[in-house]
């Protein structure tokens, strides 16, 4: 359920090196009434339609990550590079994480879903000290929160061999084994991929800790852009299967 605003301090260390374009996605935010479906093949053409033709570095944050890939392979050189932050491989047998499905069969709609879901990230305190009218918009948004996460739950919405740019992937070191997990898995997709962790972050380190978020995560993309080659400090994971 994150949005435009937890970029807002990653945001400005990305500034100096080009145009930065953010948004929020179909159904949260600013875009809550926008009208269409919310599933996740809906948003990646957002994506698409956000990049254009001009090209572009995506960086992604958990959904936002497996919505990168997918728009990398879709795409092809249009986008030059991706840096993805724990991105959601729930299709994946071995994803144990408490998915939206599960919040679904015990609560009566997507607005108590929203709600379960934010209680669980910030605490029931946190919640419940939320203006009330922040909390109905939350629990707006859980239409959306629905649909796309049940919708990743189908399948892989990105091919791996279509990914021709290079993919920086990171992780925190306090986060959900199978978040991990997912970032280690691809980090090891290909010869052009890397992988770090962030050994004091959770899985908000793109606000929490944008400034080392962008050294560790960011900085080494475009630095492989520029040169043409990883620097040796962010060796590729070896390959995981099962």
């Amino acid at each position: 359920m994150d949005r435009e605003g937890g970029f807002a301090r990653l945001v400005k260390f990305l500034r100096p090196h080009g145009e930065v374009v953010t948004y929020d996605r179909r159904g949260y935010a600013r875009s809550l009434p926008a009208p269409g479906e919310r599933d996740v093949a809906v948003h990646i053409r957002d994506l698409s339609d956000v990049i254009g033709t001009e090209p572009s570095v995506v960086v992604g944050h958990s959904l936002g990550g497996a919505l990168a890939l997918a728009v990398a392979a879709l795409r092809g050189p249009i986008v030059r590079g991706v840096v993805v932050y724990e991105p959601p491989m729930s299709w994946e047998p071995w994803w144990t994480g408490r998915t939206v499905d599960d919040t679904m069969r015990s609560t009566r709609s997507s607005g108590d879903a929203a709600e379960a879901f934010m209680r669980r990230f910030v605490g029931d305190e946190r919640w419940a000290r939320l203006p009330e009218r922040t909390k109905e918009a939350r629990r707006a948004e859980g239409v959306a929160l629905v649909a796309e996460t049940t919708s990743l739950r189908v399948g892989r919405p990105w091919d791996p061999n279509l990914i021709v740019c290079p993919v920086m992937a990171g992780c925190g070191g306090r986060s959900r084994p199978d978040f991990r997990r997912s970032a280690r898995t691809i980090g090891s997709m290909n010869s052009d991929s890397r992988f770090v962790e962030l050994p004091e972050a959770h899985h908000n380190a793109h606000s929490a800790s944008a400034e080392t978020f962008f050294d560790e995560l960011v900085r080494p993309l475009l630095n492989r852009l520029e040169s043409g080659v990883w620097s040796d400090e962010h060796p590729r994971s070896p390959r995981i299967t099962g």
